[in-house]
């Protein structure tokens, strides 16, 4: 099973995974990215996490992933584009 995207909600940290499902830790979002492998993974915003592959879309404000729109905060934009390899 492949993790796409970390969502915290107070301290609750959704695990969303490829098939849809989704699992919730009592964890917050820094803890649980601690488990995760630093170059799979990318803060878009202080609540979300997303898996670089899984994303099919990059906007300024968001990403696009599974068809499912989850925003980015302007901080966090340089630091996605560093993971991400451009295709030309």
């Amino acid at each position: 099973e492949a993790i796409v995207c970390l969502v915290t909600e107070n301290n609750y940290t959704h695990i969303n995974m490829a098939d849809k499902s989704c699992y919730m830790v009592r964890s917050s979002l820094m803890n649980t990215m601690k488990l995760m492998p630093k170059d799979m993974f990318v803060r878009i915003h202080r609540s979300c996490v997303v898996a670089v592959a899984h994303i099919s879309h990059i906007h300024k404000d968001h990403v696009i992933v599974y068809e499912v729109i989850l925003p980015m905060a302007k901080q966090y934009y340089d630091g996605l584009m560093k993971m991400v390899t451009v295709i030309r």
